[in-house]
């Protein structure tokens, strides 16, 4: 699926094995297959994935905005797609919500804890947000043990509020502050 002349991600942050990069066009297949693998659908908490037209139109419309940031995760050492971040901003009071979603083929490699780690940093030190914020299944403990470890806390619990495999399940609300951040230094 990506195309073989593609141009090269530009990396705007770099940790030990990956790379913050800019969201670029001619990856959108990729994205959308990633987002509509079976596991990223159930790890959402949806029913349905979503369909390449609606995909498309969000991601031409909003990938790079002053309330929407996507960001393409890559491998510092050979510039490897594997996976997306982003942050959606509520300007009125300085927070984001951030997602996550690691490819298929790249799960299971402790990818998500540096991803998340290397948006965190953005969000405070470059984006100069106030508090980021996730929406996490609770059954999801692979993705609550990568958001623990790379700064975020449990701000709270909505009990039932999810669907997991088709059984009721809580969803954890986690956040974040640059404070957090200083603290795991």
């Amino acid at each position: 699926m990506t195309n073989p002349h593609s141009t090269a991600p530009v990396p705007l942050r770099t940790g030990e094995r990956l790379a913050l990069a800019l969201a670029r066009e001619e990856m959108m297949q990729d994205y959308h297959r990633w987002e509509t693998d079976p596991a990223t659908v159930v790890g959402f908490g949806a029913r349905w994935p979503v369909s390449w037209e609606v995909f498309r139109a969000r991601f031409k419309s909003a990938h790079t905005t002053t309330h929407y940031q996507l960001f393409e995760v890559v491998t510092a050492d050979g510039g490897i797609p594997v996976g997306t971040t982003s942050l959606t901003v509520d300007q009125s009071v300085n927070s984001a919500e951030f997602t996550l979603v690691i490819a298929p083929e790249h799960r299971g490699r402790g990818y998500a804890t540096e991803a998340t780690a290397l948006t965190l940093d953005w969000a405070f030190t470059i984006a100069s947000l106030s508090s980021v914020w996730l929406e996490v299944l609770a059954p999801h403990t692979a993705a609550v043990h990568a958001y623990l470890k790379a700064g975020f806390r449990t701000a709270g619990r909505l009990r039932s509020a999810a669907l997991w495999h088709g059984e009721r399940v809580d969803k954890l609300l986690l956040d974040c502050v640059p404070d957090d951040l200083a603290e795991k230094r």
